[in-house]
């Protein structure tokens, strides 16, 4: 059948919607990028904050119009919303045709094929709340060809007051690391110049299988392969960044100087309030260690505002950290008092308008660091990775940049094919921007 496919959500999830697309092409379905002209329509959910699930409930509302407008005969609704709210889903959704929890993507034909069977097919997540795919699922990469995000591990064990991850996802759960590298090995083949882990927490990995953590040892292996230039590490945890792993990333030329460290926040009180178990002297060790031992480092971090009890001087020692430590890549989110965590039920939760104030203002704050640290990038020489084409010449990234989530550099009046890495001359810059020209 024709399938149309909507992946909501991280990259994790992205990985996962790869997996089931290939899946159902090894089957013999054929996926289509036209969701009018669609048999079945094909959605993966998030359900992380209310936000997500509220996105992923207006897109599956949108997606069930085709129904009538379209050839769509069966919506199926796969992931992270079904796993959440198995009991609920069906009764306010009537017009999806199965549901598929995240523990159950393995089956997604035979879900599909009980669903095009029946009239409706309401199917319950099982027991399991992950499937963790290898390296034998043929992924049908939906992402450009010289980049690949690769799912080390999913699930966490962490339990961060305010995160709904370990309800949805369950407990941590590794890959093997002979799948991962013959994974890797076969994204290289296909043009793969850029692996990203990924994971609920890449610094935990391994320990589950191993007995004690593995990252390093999966790194290295990584490194070896021919054809990937740069690895990049996403979602680390600052308690699990070890000295061995520093000295790795300094020291060996593919992994990018790039660190991806989600801090949440800085005021101990509130670090423990979320469980996040380390301090802010831990934190500001740590990051004076990567940057005396790695001086070219670029530091991404998330920080949550308005958590329970935050107070204006719990935000302000926030905003001077900031100011003080420069962090040179910064996401902010507002908190979101989710049903089922800890955090829900703590004192102090804080209003919607002060949550805002403090998001506008640490964002404008991070706005200037980020302005001043491009403007002394200009006149200095990088390597490119090519994403794409654009009017006016060619978008790409330096190391500093993650796709989607971070800047990227127009290399102008030049066209320049995808995957390709070039050398550019920076000659311009705005806040989260750069442009360059090229170096022949």
């Amino acid at each position: 059948m024709k399938i149309h496919c909507i992946s909501l959500g991280c990259p994790k999830n992205l990985t996962d919607t790869e997996a089931v697309l290939g899946i159902l092409r090894r089957a013999g379905h054929k996926i289509i990028p036209d969701a009018a002209k669609a048999e079945i329509i094909l959605i993966n959910t998030c359900a992380f904050i209310q936000s997500a699930t509220e996105e992923s409930i207006d897109t599956i509302l949108d997606a069930a119009k085709y129904k009538k407008t379209g050839k769509c005969k069966h919506l199926i609704v796969m992931g992270c919303l079904p796993s959440r709210y198995q009991k609920k889903i069906s009764k306010l959704l009537p017009e999806v045709d199965a549901f598929v929890g995240s523990g159950e993507l393995d089956k997604i034909n035979e879900i599909i094929g009980g669903a095009v069977a029946k009239e409706h097919a309401a199917v319950s997540p099982r027991k399991q709340k992950s499937c963790l795919f290898g390296h034998e699922i043929p992924r049908l990469k939906v992402t450009p060809k010289h980049f690949a995000y690769v799912k080390i591990a999913d699930g966490c064990n962490n339990r961060c007051t305010y995160c709904t991850i370990p309800q949805i996802r369950g407990r941590y759960q590794s890959r093997p690391i002979d799948s991962i590298i013959k994974e890797v090995k076969l994204l290289a083949k296909m043009g793969a110049k850029e692996i990203i882990f990924v994971a609920q927490e890449t610094t935990y990995y391994g320990t589950d299988l191993y007995g004690k953590p593995a990252l390093v040892k999966l790194l290295k292996s990584t490194a070896k392969i021919k054809g990937i230039h740069w690895i990049r590490i996403m979602y680390t945890h600052p308690a699990r960044i070890t000295d061995e792993l520093i000295k790795l990333i300094k020291n060996e030329p593919k992994i990018c100087k790039y660190l991806d460290l989600p801090l949440q926040h800085i005021c101990d009180k509130i670090l423990t309030n979320m469980g996040r178990r380390y301090t802010r002297r831990l934190v500001d060790n740590l990051i004076s260690k990567i940057r005396r031992s790695i001086p070219e480092i670029v530091l991404r971090s998330t920080f949550l505002v308005g958590f329970p009890g935050e107070t204006n001087k719990d935000f302000e020692e926030l905003l001077r950290f900031t100011e003080n430590t420069k962090l040179e890549r910064l996401g902010v989110f507002k908190y979101s008092k989710e049903e089922g965590t800890p955090a829900s039920k703590l004192r102090g939760q804080v209003s919607a308008k002060v949550k805002n104030q403090r998001f506008h203002k640490l964002m404008r704050r991070q706005n200037m660091i980020s302005r001043r640290f491009n403007r002394n990038l200009i006149n200095k020489m990088f390597e490119i990775l090519v994403d794409c084409g654009v009017s006016g010449g060619s978008l790409g990234r330096t190391y500093m940049d993650a796709p989607e989530i971070d800047g990227s550099v127009l290399i102008k009046n030049s066209k320049i094919r995808s995957g390709k890495i070039v050398l550019g001359k920076i000659i311009d810059s705005s806040a989260y921007d750069l442009s360059a020209r090229l170096i022949t």
